[in-house]
Formats: structure tokens, C-alpha cells, sequence
């Protein structure tokens, strides 16, 4: 029966690990189920479907108009007018790249979401992991605490050990208890968030890690040296911000050449027949508008516009420019902090401390005043890579 439960388990464990997600399954699966997304597709598909339709021809006319006349018994006369307006033929081709234009600025506003929200996914995922390894330098900490309290509670039995010793331990364990606690409600109302961005559709994030930093411009996790300005290059080219605006700036232009087109002519076509009691006589119908006074300010208003896009273009490149090169200065900086760090030194140290208060050559309360140092370097460690990958994140969102 025990072998039968513990197989079981075994395989439970497999189970969920192989049904574990990697940050990059994660960010799959929130592009696929956020609402927030559907919304915008949806509302994007409509306002494609609108641009096409306002430049499809108009509705054809049919007009009657019957006509009686006293002494005449019934219709003694009528008229029957069918046609057709449309727009001068120039400016279906003209509108029809303003709206190629528009459907490509529409698009672009899409990614640029999409790219905001999987950043934020990824950003949660990166501080869940840091929690997760907080977790367990609270748990390695909980049981340490646990052993010497053992050890201590024996020694104090024997007389070896002070109520002040003992009592150390219990405060120390009473700490470490509120910070887990504290740290499993900030991993839960994660938790909570990536669920309610991936349509409310649970996740698996149960062994999520940092992905590893493998591009043209780093080498071992760091930025390679000299290569900042061609980092900085390929971000501000790759940019969505600023993509859309270099779209709004050519929907401006073509805008322009619409409004310039506005003065041509709106044509109509048609056929007209008219009966008068037997007699009946058939023609065609041929009229224009001229919009002269309607189309006064279109292309100031128009021209005004673009300048608007340009200038709003210029100011968003300025600003990703600005901030792609502060992020890859601290970028730089970051890695240079995490290289000073000897990660395996610091738990030789915490495993050596703990060995000499145990065998009695170091006292509790000196054994905590120097281990506390050293959890407080190994969090500072956590916290600077934490950031570090966030870092890294930033400068590749575009590529979400």
C-alpha cells in the first residue's frame, strides 16, 4: 500500500512538472486569452471594415414621381429618375492609400499594446521568480533557526545555555515566520494578476526562472563592451512607439493629397423616363458638384495635422532615445555590481558560521550578527539581479 501511495506521488510530481510553464509559455499564453487584447482586435477589425467602407461608391437613387391631372383618370403623367454618384475616379486611388496607411497605423497601435502588455506579464513573472527565490532563502533560514532551536532547548535543559540564547532563536524564527507570510501573499496577488491577464485562465508558474541573457550584444550575460550603440541602434529602429508615429506621420502626408483632391468634382450618372399618358420618352442624366466653398480649409487643417505628426514623431524618438541609453547605462552598471558578487563564498560562509555556533566555538549572539550580514549581501544580490533582468526585459520588449 505505502509503495502503491509513494508511486503515486512520484508520478503526480512528474505530472506537474511536465505541465510547468517557462516565461516564454507564459507570455504565449496571456497574448492568446487577454481580454484586453480581444477588445482591441476586435475594435480594430471594425474600424478597418469602417476605412473600407468610406470609399466604396455610394447607394444608386430610384426616384418616382407620379402625376395626376383632373379629367384624367388614374396616372396621367410620370417620372422615373435612377442614378448613381460617385467620386471623381482620382481620389478612389487617393483614399484608398490613406486608408492602406490607416490600416497599418491601426496595426501598429495593436502591437504596441500587445508589447506593453506582454512586457508587464513578463515583469510580474520576473518579480514572482524573485519571490520564489526569497522564499527559499526564508525556508533555508526557518530551518537553521529550527536546528539550533533544538540544540538550544537541550543546552538549556543541561544548563549550557541562557534564557537570553534561547530566546534569540524564538524571536528569530517569530521574523522569518511574518516575512514568509508576508512574502506568500505578495507571490499570491502575482499570481492572481497573471491569472486575470490571461483571460482568468489559470497558469502553471509553479518552477518559472529567469531566461537566460543570449543575444548579439552580450556574452556571458553581459553587455558586451563597445556594443551599447549598436544596441541602442537596433532598439530605436525596432521601436513600436515610434513606428506608429512614423505611420501617423504618412498618413498625414497622403491626407494632404486627399484634401488637395477635394475640390474635383462629384459627378452623378443616371436614367430618366417620362410617360405622359401613352407617350413615354427615355434620356440619360449627367450632373457635378463642385464643393468650393466646403473644401476652403480641409487642407490647411490637413497640412497642420502633419506638421503636428512630425513634430510628435520627433519628440518620441528624442524620448526612447533618452531612455534606451539611461537603461543600458545602468544595464552595464548592474552587470559590473552582480560580477562583484561570490555567490557560492557567501553560503560556504552561512554553512561555516552555523558549524561553529553548533560546535560552540562561536556564540549565538555573535553568530547572528554576523549571519544577518551575510543574508542581507545574499537579498541585495537577489534584489540587483531581479533588476537586472528587468533591465534586460525593457530593452528587448520589442521583440515580445
Amino acid at each position: 500500500m505505502n509503495r502503491i501511495y509513494f508511486l503515486a506521488i512520484a508520478l503526480s510530481c512528474i505530472y506537474i512538472k511536465a505541465q510547468s510553464q517557462d516565461i516564454a509559455s507564459v507570455l504565449r499564453s496571456v497574448e492568446r486569452n487577454n481580454m484586453e487584447l480581444k477588445v482591441l482586435h476586435n475594435d480594430n477589425q471594425a474600424a478597418i471594415f469602417e476605412i473600407k467602407d468610406r470609399n466604396s461608391l455610394e447607394s444608386p437613387s430610384v426616384e418616382y414621381s407620379p402625376f395626376f391631372r383632373k379629367g384624367a383618370s388614374g396616372v396621367a403623367s410620370s417620372e422615373l429618375v435612377v442614378s448613381q454618384d460617385f467620386d471623381f475616379p482620382t481620389l478612389y486611388a487617393t483614399r484608398h492609400k490613406s486608408g492602406k496607411l490607416q490600416q497599418e497605423a491601426i496595426n501598429l497601435e495593436y502591437m504596441t499594446l500587445r508589447r506593453n502588455i506582454l512586457l508587464d506579464a513578463k515583469q510580474k513573472c520576473l518579480e514572482l521568480v524573485l519571490l520564489n527565490l526569497t522564499r527559499d532563502v526564508l525556508k533555508e533560514r526557518a530551518d537553521n533557526a529550527g536546528e539550533l532551536l533544538v540544540l538550544f532547548e537541550k543546552k538549556f535543559k543541561e544548563g549550557d545555555a541562557t534564557i537570553i540564547e534561547l530566546n534569540k532563536i524564538k524571536m528569530e524564527q517569530m521574523d522569518l515566520q511574518a516575512e514568509m507570510l508576508q512574502n506568500e501573499s505578495s507571490r499570491q496577488n502575482i499570481i492572481r494578476a497573471l491569472t486575470a491577464m490571461n483571460g482568468n485562465k489559470p497558469l502553471s508558474l509553479d518552477s518559472i526562472s529567469y531566461p537566460e541573457i543570449t543575444a548579439t550584444y552580450t556574452e556571458n550575460g553581459m553587455l558586451v563592451k563597445g556594443s551599447a550603440l549598436s544596441l541602442q541602434e537596433e532598439i530605436i529602429a525596432s521601436d513600436a512607439v515610434i513606428r506608429t508615429a512614423e505611420a501617423a506621420v504618412r498618413m498625414a502626408e497622403q491626407e494632404i493629397k486627399v484634401s488637395k483632391q477635394g475640390w474635383l468634382p462629384k459627378l452623378s450618372i443616371g436614367y430618366r423616363r417620362n410617360t405622359e399618358m401613352d407617350e413615354s420618352s427615355n434620356g440619360f442624366l449627367v450632373g457635378a458638384a463642385f464643393p468650393i466653398f466646403s473644401n476652403t480649409n480641409k487642407v490647411k487643417a490637413a497640412k497642420s495635422k502633419q506638421v503636428a505628426a512630425q513634430l510628435n514623431l520627433d519628440n518620441t524618438r528624442m524620448k526612447v532615445e533618452n531612455e534606451t541609453e539611461t537603461i543600458i547605462n545602468e544595464f552595464r552598471r548592474l552587470g559590473e555590481t552582480l560580477r562583484i558578487y561570490d555567490m557560492t563564498m557567501i553560503r560556504q560562509s552561512v554553512a561555516a558560521l552555523k558549524k561553529a555556533v553548533v560546535t560552540g566555538n562561536m556564540s549565538l549572539i555573535d553568530y547572528y550578527n554576523e549571519v544577518d550580514k551575510i543574508y542581507q549581501k545574499q537579498q541585495t544580490f537577489l534584489a540587483v539581479e531581479n533588476q537586472y533582468h528587468n533591465l534586460w526585459a525593457t530593452l528587448n520588449k520589442n521583440r515580445l
